[in-house]
């Protein structure tokens, strides 16, 4: 099996900071293809906490920023499941708390935005073990450390 294309996945980096783009496009790339959808495209922003936060109060009526959100598509037309939006600044917290590097908790969140997009969800226990699960297969295939105990971290505290 040849590795996924990540021509399919569209970066766009708004935060002015340089950040090596190319390992989250294959990341998502490969979860895409573990779910059946090697064609799938997307579009990944990395941006502010302010306009993660202003798209979240927007599109979901919460008023608070947190580490990524999804907008699925809907009908899978023309292979685009939708748009992933990251906010930098809030996973860079979130990676000190867990200890890691930003290129591996923005590799993780990337991973997490693009199984939202093909529709596994972690609203509850069970659907979050198997998101981290999953999350983890994407990982490992595509190079990022696995992180069994991955979790969002920070909701609620906005310091």
């Amino acid at each position: 099996m040849e590795p996924p294309s990540t021509e399919s996945i569209t970066i766009l980096n708004d935060t002015g900071r340089s950040i090596c783009s190319a390992p989250l496009a294959y990341a998502m790339s490969v979860a895409f293809a573990q779910h059946g959808k090697p064609a799938a495209k997307a579009c990944l922003l990395l941006t502010s906490e302010e306009r993660v936060r202003d798209l979240n109060r927007q599109y979901r009526g919460i008023d608070e920023s947190t580490d990524v959100l999804t907008f699925p598509a809907g009908e899978f037309s023309d292979g685009q499941l939708g748009d992933v939006a990251i906010a930098v600044p809030y996973a860079e917290r979130q990676a000190t708390v867990r200890n890691v590097t930003l290129d591996q908790e923005l590799g993780f969140l990337a991973i997490h935005g693009a199984l939202h997009l093909i529709g596994l969800d972690d609203e509850t226990e069970p659907e979050r073990a198997e998101m981290v699960r999953q999350m983890n297969l994407a990982a490992s295939a595509s190079g990022f450390q696995p992180d069994e105990e991955w979790a969002s971290l920070l909701h609620g505290d906005h310091s």
